[in-house]
């Protein structure tokens, strides 16, 4: 069986630096002067990873990452490739909108994107939006319930580049 490469925005924290870790991957952020927000670097970030087989959206930043998954689905449409979109599930969006009151619409608007480019029937290239709950960062301290811990993501990704056929979502929330 191949090996599969992998490209990892947002490499250095987080979800992204355990992926990263653990995956044989080239990462691109901020630390290693790629923004998402900026167009010129996302298309640096296309043209570099062209050689991956698998890329995972991870990084957030404003509409970056849904403008991301835009410009590498229109380079990689008719290749035989993966892009997994990191989203989150629609449970911490309430807990979010207090501290940053965009971010659930720019993961709404990462979903409604792989929702529409899932209605391309002529591609190749598979796309799934895997939907977090709450995950055990900083950022959810003071979430009293279950959380998701990076081993279960890492998990997940390996089954979901293993699937034989597309899973166009899937929500990961901790029991």
């Amino acid at each position: 069986m191949k090996i599969k490469r992998y490209a990892i925005t947002g490499h250095t924290k987080r979800i992204g630096q355990a992926l990263h870790d653990s995956l044989p991957s080239v990462g691109f952020s901020k630390s290693n002067g790629y923004d998402i927000t900026d167009k010129e670097d996302r298309l640096k970030i296309i043209n570099e990873a062209s050689d991956c087989d698998v890329f995972i959206n991870n990084a957030h930043e404003g509409f970056g990452q849904v403008l991301m998954l835009t410009e590498l689905f229109d380079a990689w449409r008719m290749e035989e490739k993966l892009i997994i979109n990191i989203g989150v599930d629609s449970v911490p969006y309430t807990n979010w909108q207090v501290v940053h009151k965009q971010y659930p619409v720019e993961k709404m608007a990462l979903h409604a994107q792989c929702e529409m480019l899932h209605n391309d029937n002529e591609r190749k290239c598979k796309i799934t939006n895997l939907a977090l709950g709450y995950v055990d960062t900083e950022f959810n301290k003071d979430h009293v319930g279950p959380k998701l811990s990076y081993d279960e993501i890492l998990k997940t990704v390996e089954w979901i580049v293993e699937q034989p056929a597309e899973i166009k979502q899937l929500i990961l929330s901790a029991k």
